[in-house]
């Protein structure tokens, strides 16, 4: 017979570090037993009795399923921290996130949230630049920022790519990035474009007198390339990165944490991909175990969805991100599946809503998430009637319209840009 772990009298220290799951027995297993069963596999025990561990240190490390909520299928579960390497994602990804997926008990098995302890904060530096880092950088204090994304994605030679991002910059934005996709290709060769998109940036910066970004894609085979690639942009004078956060890899992203503070570069965090394992609400982990981890890591910046656009994403679900990229201390919210975290002084990220967005939706973007939010858009710019700088310019005068309280159809006479946006996308 094996340890039975369910304590629903234990009160979780400030040393542990909790999880929430999500639990559905395979048929003819109780809750109780595939609750201990999965707590075991996830730390001490194994499949049968097992005589290698003394039962003092048995005693000291075994788990605790302090909470179960049978209708719910509600589970939290206190692990020792003494069970993890504390500076190390992927160790405690393996641990409370590996095997127990596998387990036949289960039908379905959903990790929905991680309370990361004290200790574990303190091994770890958290984003460099992070939200106010990125707004100094910029010199913009008081809105959202406006971003585009290169499109098409692949397919536009160094060249086009480079005027492309010009014209966005020219229109009014902020930053400029590669998508996910765009990384090497033998049409578009990653120093040449980083190159020539950097001298577009400047150029506009010359012509705007406002700062401009270009966030290029390092995602790369192995490691040693990306950070080789980082270097390239460090020596460019580029003041950003992005990354395809889950293609790469956490032992990647915490590797390149550091190196991009060494650069003094800021990193953005592209999530494609995560949906493979998130956005099934019964089974796999949430996306608010990544954004948590990427903070943890120290990204800079990191999708979240946009509520209105073309992703999945529900409006609870974007704001439980956002609140875990920008607060310092985050209360629990048991209907959103979301555990109690203070971040120790760990600075937040700026949080990017993007996929499927258009000058139009401006208005409710701005009411969703207030200033604090990178509005990013791709189709919404470059398909502009008028061409991408017009797009580009539809946009921040949509943010002007929005934060000055006019209607999109009223602020959009006299100005051809905004009136072409709201005919087209109304």
């Amino acid at each position: 017979m094996r340890r039975d772990y369910v304590d629903p009298g234990y009160s979780p220290k400030a040393t542990d570090l909790v999880c929430e799951f999500h639990i559905e027995p395979a048929a003819g297993i109780g809750f109780e037993e595939v609750s201990t069963h999965m707590a075991g596999e996830s730390s001490i025990d194994s499949w049968t009795e097992i005589s290698t561990l003394s039962p003092e240190l048995a005693e000291k490390l075994k788990p605790h399923v302090f909470y179960l909520d049978e209708p719910s299928q509600t589970v939290r579960v206190a692990y020792s921290e003494e069970l993890f390497e504390l500076c190390s994602v992927p160790q405690v990804l393996s641990a409370v996130a590996g095997n127990i997926f596998s387990m036949k008990i289960v039908d379905n098995l959903r990790l929905q949230d991680i309370a990361f302890p004290a200790s574990m904060l303190q091994e770890f530096r958290g984003p460099n630049f992070g939200l106010s880092g990125v707004r100094e950088i910029l010199g913009v204090e008081d809105r959202p920022l406006v971003g585009t994304i290169v499109k098409p994605k692949v397919g536009l030679t160094s060249e086009l790519h480079a005027e492309v991002a010009y014209n966005a910059f020219a229109g009014g934005c902020d930053l400029v990035k590669d998508d996910e996709n765009l990384t090497d290709q033998k049409f578009n060769r990653f120093e040449k474009r980083a190159e020539l998109t950097l001298k577009g940036a400047l150029k506009a910066e010359a012509e705007t007198g406002e700062r401009k970004l270009y966030l290029c894609n390092i995602t790369a085979p192995t490691c040693g390339e990306m950070l080789r690639r980082l270097g390239v942009l460090k020596d460019l004078g580029a003041s950003y990165a992005m990354i395809d956060i889950v293609p790469a890899g956490w032992t990647a992203l915490q590797t390149l944490r550091d190196a991009a503070a060494d650069a003094g570069l800021a990193l953005h965090a592209h999530r494609c991909m995560h949906s493979a394992f998130t956005r099934d609400p019964r089974h796999g982990l949430s996306m608010l175990v990544v954004a948590k981890l990427c903070r943890l890591i120290g990204l800079d910046q990191l999708h979240i969805g946009t509520v209105v656009g073309k992703m999945h994403g529900e409006k609870d679900e974007v704001l439980a991100l956002r609140d875990e990229c920008v607060l310092e201390k985050v209360p629990a919210d048991e209907g959103r599946h979301v555990l109690e975290q203070d971040w120790g002084g760990l600075k937040p990220m700026f949080p990017v809503a993007s996929g499927g967005l258009a000058p139009t939706m401006i208005p409710e973007l701005y009411r969703i998430f207030g200033k604090d939010v990178i509005m990013q858009f791709g189709g919404g710019i470059h398909a502009h009637p008028l061409g991408t700088k017009a797009g580009a310019t539809a946009c921040r005068q949509a943010l002007e319209a929005s934060m000055q309280g006019f209607s999109l159809e009223e602020y959009s006479k006299g100005r051809k840009e905004l009136k072409a946006a709201v005919e087209k996308w109304a």
